[in-house]
């Protein structure tokens, strides 16, 4: 009984010291969604979406440093493999409706 006490003391430390760590797998995700996004509205010149992508995750995001990061990581991937694919930028309306979609995901997955 005292070894599960201090094994669960010692994971919500770790929780407490990590917090990137404590995220879960479906929010890092839904991050990366929204930073692939950010990526392609840079690209693509997508002003509104870039805004829009932003302000929902100071809204949702819990203010972890590493999450910011992480979402910036994933910007940066999307606007390089979209340059180096030489894409092409998507219709306005169905990009807009991508970012819905994720923008509802990240109210969802962040949900207190």
């Amino acid at each position: 009984m005292q070894n599960i006490k201090l094994t669960v003391t010692l994971l919500v430390a770790l929780s407490w010291l990590s917090p990137a760590q404590a995220t879960t797998e479906n929010q890092l995700n839904a991050i990366a969604k929204m930073g692939e996004l950010n990526g392609v509205a840079l690209q693509c010149s997508f002003m509104e979406q870039m805004q829009r992508i932003k302000l929902n995750l100071v809204l949702h995001l819990p203010k972890q440093r590493e999450l910011g990061d992480w979402f910036e990581q994933k910007t940066s991937a999307s606007f390089m493999d979209f340059m180096s694919k030489d894409s092409s930028c998507p219709d306005s309306t169905e990009f807009v409706e991508q970012v819905d979609a994720a923008i509802m995901n990240i109210e969802t997955t962040f949900k207190q």
